[in-house]
């Protein structure tokens, strides 16, 4: 299949390009207009399909309570706003929840499954601190440890790829993080009151990222530069960003953009059960929350509880609205977070030999078709 735009994303550059797909690979990248194409996309985008590396559900369920069946009917969703990769993620539960979702998880990937690529699992949870848990509920709280880990490691049978977890709680041993990195899982920091010299320490153990920069951590002081400091100060660790204006003003995204550069910002949705809910009141657990005109979920006392984010929309607020250059807005929806978890080799570029993950937008950001591993999804 041969398929060409004026604005193919490429070595960083939108640019006139033509690209052959073979199977599942970009096979050839060429010159606008060298062969007829099957596609002509016109001036619309064509980029790297988009990694949502941390998104907990839709419509109506989540990683945590996930079914095999609910599992294949996201995945299979997930291409409309352009993903064409992800990690589901879990929060803070009880355990046997958790572990039951996990499994669900794992038992999808293995006997394999149509629509969007799943990279791992992410743990959001439950190693986070009380003070700055958000909607997490505290008595499901976990002390992070080796033999912990071991434990949700293996209801993911092997496949657990990115854990977060609050500095703090290690009290200076930081063993549990290289214990981690030793085993292949990925750290981000997270739900946390760490002081800038806590993240100093995990971040010399191994911790690699910060989970949606600003929400849920202790903020910057011009004398305790805290977690929000750290993250903007650490040139070689990389910072998750829900950029849709309202979790973090379009200001705010400006600036950790700028302080991440092009290749270490990464876009999540952090999109929750809700997603595709009506506004309105909902209760869940026995807890009233509210799905906002907005697309953010809210407690009854407005703590903010998960959104109902497309990646794709977040793409384009970051560009249009926070001004955030496109370069860096697409790298951090597409090779930032492959290169982050581990699979840049392979993901989250244009260029021959690499898998064909590719998303066609409009002028609108709005996918107008994705392929996953080459085939057409939409």
């Amino acid at each position: 299949m041969i398929i060409q735009s004026k604005n193919v994303y490429y070595d960083e550059k939108l640019q006139p390009l033509e690209l052959e797909i073979a199977g599942s690979k970009i096979s050839k990248i060429m010159p606008y207009g060298t062969v007829r194409p099957d596609h002509d996309y016109g001036e619309n985008w064509i980029i790297p399909g988009l990694i949502d590396i941390h998104n907990h559900g839709y419509n109506g369920c989540d990683a945590n309570h996930a079914t095999c069946e609910f599992i294949r009917e996201w995945m299979k969703y997930l291409p409309s706003e352009g993903v064409t990769s992800t990690l589901p993620t879990t929060s803070s539960a009880p355990r046997e929840t958790m572990l039951k979702g996990m499994e669900a998880i794992a038992q999808v990937i293995e006997e394999g499954h149509e629509g969007t690529n799943i990279l791992g699992i992410h743990s959001e949870g439950p190693f986070i601190s009380e003070d700055f848990r958000g909607a997490q509920d505290v008595a499901n709280l976990v002390v992070p440890t080796p033999e912990e880990i071991d434990v949700y490691q293996k209801a993911c049978h092997g496949h657990l790829k990115l854990v977060m977890l609050a500095p703090e709680m290690l009290k200076g041993d930081m063993t549990v993080i290289k214990y981690c990195v030793e085993n292949g899982i990925k750290v981000t920091c997270g739900h946390t009151g760490a002081t800038f010299a806590d993240i100093t320490e995990a971040r010399a153990a191994g911790a690699i990222s910060f989970t949606h920069t600003y929400n849920g951590m202790r903020g910057l002081h011009h004398r305790e530069p805290g977690v929000v400091g750290a993250a903007m100060y650490y040139d070689d660790m990389y910072a998750e960003l829900i950029g849709d204006g309202v979790h973090v003003s379009f200001p705010s995204a400006n600036i950790l953009a700028k302080t991440k550069g092009p290749h270490k910002l990464i876009s999540v949705t952090d999109s929750v059960y809700f997603k595709g809910f009506p506004v309105g009141e909902y209760e869940v657990e026995g807890q009233k929350r509210y799905v906002c005109e907005d697309g953010v979920g809210r407690l009854a006392n407005g703590t903010i509880c998960g959104s109902a984010n497309r990646l794709n929309v977040i793409l384009g607020r970051e560009i249009t609205k926070a001004n955030i250059p496109y370069q860096t807005a697409i790298n951090s929806c597409t090779c930032n977070p492959a290169n982050m978890l581990g699979f840049g080799n392979v993901k989250g570029y244009i260029k021959e030999n690499y898998d064909a993950d590719i998303v066609v937008l409009d002028e609108n950001f709005n996918p107008i078709q994705t392929y996953v591993m080459g085939k057409e999804m939409l």
